[in-house]
């Protein structure tokens, strides 16, 4: 993510003033629109779709009069979920989001969900248990989840599983488990990406940025293409103060999704500013706000914007950093 959230709650949306809201989605392989148009959907908590286009040839979607308040976005193929994102849209607006699919194995554009690997190719009672997973998770009853995927592992182990898995372990706060399980879906299947970002971003969200370098350098040893490895990479040293190396990996992961996801640009803007290139750096949080409007009412990224309006033409050690925890999963 994004970078990947399991379960998405919202506060309820009530019928108001209309915005529109537009976008695109794009591969994170390369930053092409999908091979095959995409469905977008904006749903209100675990209600039906309130609305539903098919993307364009070029990857772009529009919605118009959506009424003011906070959606699931939902980027899917046939039954399948592809992706999801938190939205807000605004009659004030203008509104935008841009949608990335994630590349989930090294050297492949996506094409599959992990849901399709954990559901194909598993007997009737396995596909049921991991349904009924996915509605425990939805419902917030995580250790129930917990035992359906135990039980599907103990009879068919695969990397998808373990990975899954240690996300709800890290969730209840089981991190012994979550380090094993995460570790395990790596040595099951080394060029799935997943459990490398989501195990680094669990070492970020406990402001251990050497660990989260050291997993994100082992999947880049794999697939240095990886634009979000590039970008959980740039995360680590910006954390850490070292704002060249943090620009650098930025400018690298805003590169190979030929510059259109938002999250690159954050990490600039706040990398910028604390080398004390005011300029840049207000540069970098435009563009980010341009292509992610939903972050303009999200305390973290407030706290950016003033460091940037306040930002002096000096190195900064004390840049705002915004933590993983605060930001969307």
């Amino acid at each position: 993510m994004s970078l990947s959230a399991l379960v998405l709650i919202l506060a309820a949306t009530q019928d108001g003033q209309a915005g529109s809201l537009t976008g695109y989605v794009f591969r994170e392989a390369n930053g092409a629109p999908p091979r095959q148009p995409v469905t977008v959907e904006l749903h209100l908590q675990e209600g039906k779709a309130r609305h539903r286009r098919t993307t364009r040839p070029d990857g772009s979607f529009e919605f118009s009069r959506v009424s003011e308040g906070s959606y699931t976005l939902t980027a899917r193929s046939r039954d399948f979920v592809l992706v999801q994102d938190l939205v807000t849209v605004s009659a004030a607006g203008p509104n935008f989001a841009a949608v990335m699919l994630p590349k989930r194995r090294a050297g492949m554009a996506p094409r599959a969900t992990v849901s399709i690997d954990q559901l194909s190719q598993r007997t009737r009672q396995e596909r049921k248990d991991l349904q009924a997973a996915a509605r425990l998770v939805r419902s917030g009853d995580i250790a129930g989840a917990i035992a359906r995927y135990e039980k599907v592992l103990r009879s068919s182990p695969s990397a998808e599983l373990y990975d899954a898995i240690a996300v709800l372990y890290v969730r209840a706060g089981r991190q012994q488990d979550a380090w094993e399980a995460f570790e395990q879906a790596i040595r099951r299947d080394p060029r799935f990406l997943f459990p490398y970002l989501h195990l680094a971003w669990a070492y970020l969200s406990e402001q251990k940025e050497r660990e989260a370098a050291a997993v994100i350098e082992r999947a880049l040893a794999v697939d240095s293409q990886w634009a979000t490895g590039r970008l959980i990479l740039a995360e680590a040293r910006a954390q850490a103060g070292d704002y060249e190396a943090a620009a650098r990996h930025a400018r690298a992961a805003a590169e190979l999704v030929q510059d259109r996801s938002a999250e690159p640009h954050l990490i600039l803007a706040r990398a910028s500013g604390g080398l004390g290139d005011c300029r840049r750096a207000r540069e970098h949080l435009d563009r980010y706000l341009s292509l992610r409007t939903t972050a303009r009412t999200q305390p973290e990224i407030r706290q950016v914007a003033r460091a940037v309006a306040g930002c002096t033409p000096t190195v900064s050690p004390g840049f705002p950093t915004t933590s993983p925890g605060s930001r969307r999963d």
